[in-house]
C-alpha cells in the first residue's frame, strides 16, 4: 500500500532534458562492463529525454525526483582491444536522488541568459517543449546555444534516436514496462527494468553496459512504492501518446532545432499540452529544473561520502587489462551448433562481398531542375543509376531537398532526403553505392515519384 505521507501528485510538464555526460554528472563512478569484458574508456554517454510528467516524493533518505517520458541512454566506449563499440538503451524515466538533482541545479552555467525555464549548464540542457510565449530574440538565442552546444556535436545520436522512435516496436510500454535510469540510494547508477518485459528482450537488456553499475529488475518496485494504480495507468496512457507524437514528428535533419519547434503544435493535437506554469521569481540557491522541486528550492543535499566522486582520468587509471585481449562479437557467442556457425560464416562472407562499395571516378553533377518536383526526382534517379560517388549523390540530395522544400512541405520524402544527404556526404571520397544500397535508394525515389504523381 502506498504511504500517503510520501505521495506527491504527478505534475504534467512537457520538457526537453539532455544530460551530455551521465558519468561526468555522477563523478565517474564506474567504467562498467560489456558482454563480460571490462570497459577501458568511455567516449560518450549521453542521456536524451522528452518529459511528460514529473514528481517529487519525500522519503526517509531524502527527496526523490521522478521525470517520466521517453528517452535514450547512448554510450560509445572502448574495450581493451581499442575498438569503439556503441550501445544504447530505451528509457521511460529518470529517478534522481536529491543530491544528484541539487548538483545538477547548481552546476556552472555556460550562458549568461537569465531565463528561469531554460537551463543550460555544464551538466544539463533543459527547456520547455513550448516556446510559443518566448520573444523572437529569446528563441533565436536558445536556438543558437542548442545548435552550437548540442545538436551539431551530437547530431548522429539525435538522428539515431528519432529513427528509433519511428519504429513500431520501440518504446512499447505494454510489452516492455518501464525502464528507469536511477540514482536512488538503493539503486545508484543502475538501469532498472520491469518484470513484464518479454523474456528475449529482458535477456538483452540485463546485459551490463558502459558507465552503469548494473542493469537489474526494480522499476516495478519503485512504481508500486510511490504511485497509485490510477496514476500508473494515467502515466502509461500519456507515454503511448508521446510515442505516437514523436513517431510522427516532422523535422529537418540538417536543422535539428526543428525537433523543438515542431513538437509544440503536435502537443495540443495529441492532448499532451500543459500550459506553462509560473515559476517564482524569489531569490533561490539553485536553478528551477522541475516544478515539483519548488518546496525544496532553498535546500541543498550534499554529495554523500560513500558515493565518492572521481575525475575521468582517475577512473580510466583503474582499468586493468584482462588476460584475453581479443573481444568476440555477440554473433559468435550466441551460436552454439557447429553446423549453424559454418552456415553463418558463409552467409557473412557472401554479404561482405555483395555489399562492398566500388571505387568510382569523380564526375560533375548534371543540372538539377529548380521548380518541378517530378523532374527533380527523375534527375536524382538518373544520378543514382549512373554510379556517381556517394559524396556527389549526397550533395545532389541536399540541392534537391532545398529546391523541393521551397515549393512543398511533404514530410514523407523531405525527411528521408535530408537523411540520405547527410549520410552520403560523410562517406569516403571516390566510394560508390553497393548493389544493395543502390537498389534500396532507387526504390525510395520511385515511391517519392508515385507520391508526387498522386498529389
Amino acid at each position: 500500500m502506498v504511504d500517503d505521507l510520501v505521495m506527491r501528485k504527478l505534475i504534467q510538464n512537457n520538457v526537453f532534458f539532455v544530460i551530455p555526460s551521465w558519468s561526468a554528472l555522477l563523478g565517474y563512478p564506474t567504467l562498467g562492463k560489456y558482454v563480460h569484458h571490462n570497459v577501458s574508456k568511455i567516449a560518450q554517454d549521453l542521456v536524451i529525454f522528452f518529459g511528460t510528467h514529473e514528481c517529487a516524493v519525500s522519503t526517509e533518505k531524502g527527496i526523490l525526483y521522478f521525470l517520466f517520458g521517453l528517452g535514450y541512454y547512448y554510450t560509445k566506449f572502448e574495450l581493451q582491444t581499442g575498438n569503439y563499440i556503441i550501445d544504447n538503451r530505451q528509457l521511460t524515466g529518470l529517478v534522481l536522488s536529491d543530491f544528484v538533482y541539487d548538483h545538477l541545479a547548481t552546476s556552472k552555467n555556460i550562458t549568461l541568459e537569465n531565463d528561469k525555464e531554460v537551463i543550460i549548464n555544464e551538466n544539463l540542457f533543459k527547456l520547455p517543449l513550448d516556446l510559443s510565449h518566448k520573444s523572437e530574440t529569446q528563441k533565436a538565442f536558445i536556438q543558437g546555444i542548442l545548435m552550437r552546444n548540442l545538436f551539431i556535436p551530437y547530431k548522429d545520436i539525435f538522428l539515431e534516436l528519432m529513427e528509433l522512435l519511428q519504429k513500431p516496436d520501440s518504446f512499447q510500454i505494454d510489452n516492455y514496462g518501464h525502464m528507469f535510469l536511477s540514482t536512488h540510494w538503493d539503486y545508484y547508477n543502475k538501469l532498472l527494468i520491469s518484470n513484464i518485459m518479454n523474456p528475449p528482450l529482458k535477456s538483452n537488456y540485463l546485459h551490463s553496459t558502459a558507465g552503469l553499475n548494473e542493469v537489474s529488475l526494480g522499476a516495478d518496485q519503485l512504481l508500486n512504492t510511490y504511485f497509485s494504480q490510477e496514476e500508473y495507468q494515467e502515466l502509461n496512457q500519456f507515454l503511448k501518446k508521446m510515442k505516437e507524437l514523436l513517431s510522427n514528428l516532422d523535422f529537418d535533419p540538417m536543422y535539428l532545432f526543428s525537433i523543438i519547434e515542431n513538437a509544440f503544435p503536435l502537443l495540443k493535437s495529441y492532448e499532451l499540452y500543459s500550459p506553462n506554469l509560473s515559476i517564482s521569481s524569489e531569490k533561490r540557491t539553485k536553478e528551477f529544473l522541475l516544478l515539483s522541486a519548488e518546496p525544496y528550492i532553498n535546500s541543498f543535499a550534499p554529495w554523500p561520502i560513500h558515493f565518492q566522486r572521481k575525475t575521468k582520468k582517475e577512473l580510466e587509471a583503474t582499468f586493468t587489462p584482462e588476460e584475453t585481449t581479443k573481444f568476440e562479437a555477440r554473433e559468435t557467442q550466441e551460436l552454439e551448433e557447429p553446423q549453424i556457425k559454418e552456415i553463418k560464416l558463409e552467409q557473412n562472407q557472401f554479404e561482405i562481398r555483395t555489399q562492398k562499395r566500388p571505387f568510382v571516378e569523380i564526375k560533375p553533377l548534371p543540372i538539377i531542375p529548380i521548380s518541378n518536383t517530378l523532374q527533380i526526382f527523375l534527375t536524382l534517379k538518373k544520378i543514382v543509376e549512373s554510379d556517381y560517388d556517394m559524396q556527389s549523390i549526397g550533395k545532389a540530395f541536399e540541392i534537391a531537398h532545398n529546391y523541393i522544400k521551397s515549393m512543398v512541405l511533404h514530410s514523407k520524402f523531405l525527411w528521408e532526403m535530408s537523411k540520405f544527404s547527410n549520410l552520403y556526404q560523410r562517406a569516403d571520397r571516390n566510394l560508390g553505392l553497393n548493389a544493395k544500397e543502390k537498389f534500396e535508394l532507387l526504390e525510395s525515389i520511385d515511391k517519392w515519384i508515385d507520391l508526387t504523381i498522386k498529389d
